[in-house]
């Protein structure tokens, strides 16, 4: 047990592929938060102030809109030097710290949303880890000159490598299982027996909320497939509540990663709810080093 327990989390892996996955999911995030304001947040009413409990406990309030404004900045920097691991041991600190009160004080007005909390975890392991040590600016300047602090020049691989992507593999399926067994409580398998997904996805059709405007017919069309609906249902409750297998086995991770993955993608074209923040903690399933980095014709060297 402790032998399998350590060959999954702590196998030798190479830097460049946490690198990589480091790059991607910084770049996705920043990408998708530019241009966000949150000094917004300071004009709210209080009366729909309702912290979490971090907040709550800790009686963290809500800075003025120039403090707000200036947190937006540097969590949009921390991001950018976080991709190119650039001062990637504090700009990965920062981005988890500054994006942890940025996001939870938005989260603390009127309704709590569970879209940013992954993100938030995937920080939090990201700067506990050595991810700046391959395809990062912190590798180029160490190289260079040989005084730089940060980064490693160290090519050999690594267990340091191994644990922060496989750490994210296992918070990812639990997310996943959690969904799929709140599905299954449900007497008699309502979630998937009923029309509640042809109800669900024929709402958000009239509701006119969804991402693309070139399929809104498409609710509609499914809302009236109660058959294929209850399918689609069936589907997804199986893929979630079977997601920790993706753990075990690479066959079964081959079809239950990519089936998460489109899924999400599915639901956010269909009703209207995309899911990029979870869609971007996909970049840790896929194996760059031995995928992109040798086609691509990257290395160490």
């Amino acid at each position: 047990m402790s032998s399998a327990f350590s060959g999954f989390f702590f196998k030798d892996a190479d830097p460049r592929n946490l690198g990589i996955c480091r790059f991607l999911f910084y770049g996705i995030i920043l990408c998708l938060y530019l241009g966000k304001d949150f000094s917004q947040w300071a004009k709210v009413p209080d009366v729909l102030w309702h912290p979490i409990f971090f907040f709550d406990f800790f009686r963290i309030p809500v800075f003025s809109a120039d403090i707000l404004g200036f947190l937006g900045l540097l969590w949009l920097a921390s991001l950018l030097f976080s991709s190119l691991g650039f001062l990637t041991r504090f700009s990965t600190l920062c981005s988890f710290l500054v994006g942890f009160y940025l996001l939870g004080m938005e989260n603390s007005f009127a309704k709590t949303h569970h879209m940013e909390s992954l993100m938030l975890v995937i920080f939090c392991v990201l700067c506990f880890s050595r991810c700046g040590d391959g395809f990062s600016l912190d590798l180029v300047v160490k190289r260079r000159y040989g005084w730089w602090p940060l980064g490693s020049s160290v090519k050999k691989p690594s267990p340091a490598y191994q644990w922060p992507v496989r750490l994210i593999w296992v918070m990812i399926t639990l997310v996943f299982c959690a969904a799929g067994i709140s599905k299954l409580r449900n007497p008699n398998l309502e979630w998937i027996t009923s029309e509640y997904m042809a109800t669900l996805f024929v709402n958000k059709g009239l509701a006119g909320d969804r991402v693309d405007p070139l399929i809104e017919w498409l609710p509609f069309w499914l809302g009236s497939k109660v058959w294929l609906c209850s399918s689609l249902a069936g589907v997804t409750v199986l893929l979630e509540s079977c997601a920790p297998l993706a753990l075990v086995n690479r066959h079964l991770r081959m079809v239950i990663v990519p089936g998460l993955f489109f899924m999400l993608f599915g639901f956010g074209i269909i009703i209207g709810t995309p899911f990029p923040q979870w869609l971007a903690a996909f970049v840790f399933w896929v194996s760059w080093d031995g995928l992109a980095v040798r086609r691509l014709g990257f290395s160490q060297e």
